[in-house]
């Protein structure tokens, strides 16, 4: 056994979206199926995105000013991680196929709030392992 054998063979994880109470997968409007494309845990791009949200808590824990963590902190922080760690994606919202932006997919975080439990359960059971 080698241990290189056991590291991630992708940056990314592709999330099939699924009805929140019948988990039939979700179309867009050309039989395609809904999938948003987020980076892995181990990528560059996803620390990158949890060490500034760090280094932002830390630089106020340092200041001189008090520092008051409220709930909807969190989930802000949580929303936003979730946006800057979305690399693509191939959805339907509001009618239309939108682009991807970090702003457009707070927006549509927050507003269809389950498609996120989906993404958090696909990004923890992401790792993909090289065959041994």
């Amino acid at each position: 056994m080698d241990l290189k054998d056991l590291t991630p063979t992708s940056d990314t994880v592709d999330v099939n979206i699924v009805h929140p109470t019948t988990l039939e997968p979700l179309l867009n409007d050309n039989s395609d199926p809904m999938v948003i494309t987020m980076y892995a845990p181990h990528s560059k791009e996803y620390k990158a995105a949890v060490h500034e949200q760090t280094n932002k808590r830390l630089k106020q824990a340092q200041s001189k000013k008090k520092v008051d963590l409220t709930a909807e902190d969190i989930e802000e922080a949580t929303l936003d991680l979730f946006a800057k760690t979305t690399k693509s994606w191939n959805i339907t919202y509001d009618g239309e196929e939108p682009n991807f932006s970090v702003s457009k997919a707070k927006e549509i975080y927050s507003e269809v709030f389950w498609i996120r439990d989906q993404i958090d359960e696909a990004v923890s059971n992401s790792l993909n392992f090289k065959k041994a």
